[in-house]
């Protein structure tokens, strides 16, 4: 509870004591337009991007572990239950692939035709749903 009256006492004191007036951040359009394009859109961007290179890096790391384990003669059976299996592993990987290909192709559609509106978020929304679409035929495939 102190810690609480402490913080809020120092938020009052730095709030009410500005040296001179600043401009009143007025969030418009064209600053959240801004604000996503410079700052969101990126950071999603990278988090995909990073998040799909360590799926891929772990795929090959468990693979050569898997290599090694069977190589020193554990039985086989017990390296299947400490390491998940590749397919699984791979299937995480299409996923990845298929959404991020699909939401690509949708972004560049979107690019296209200038001005956006709600048809941009029905075409990423239509190409979105094509990648899972393509995930799932994937899967329903390798099941056969």
């Amino acid at each position: 509870m102190k810690r609480i009256w402490l913080l809020l006492l120092f938020c009052l004191t730095t709030w009410g004591a500005q040296a001179q007036d600043a401009p009143a951040l007025a969030l418009g359009s064209d600053t959240l337009e801004s604000l996503a394009r410079h700052v969101f859109l990126p950071g999603l961007a990278l988090f995909l991007l990073g998040y799909f290179v360590l799926a891929a890096i772990k795929l090959v790391l468990n693979y050569l572990l898997k290599r090694q384990i069977i190589a020193s003669a554990v039985s086989e059976s017990i390296v299947e239950r400490l390491l998940p299996g590749p397919q699984d592993e791979q299937n995480k990987i299409v996923k990845w692939v298929a959404l991020l290909l699909s939401s690509g192709g949708g972004l560049l559609l979107c690019s296209w035709y200038p001005p956006v509106g709600i048809h941009s978020v029905i075409i990423l929304l239509f190409s979105t749903a094509l990648g899972f679409l393509a995930y799932y035929l994937y899967l329903h495939r390798q099941a056969k």
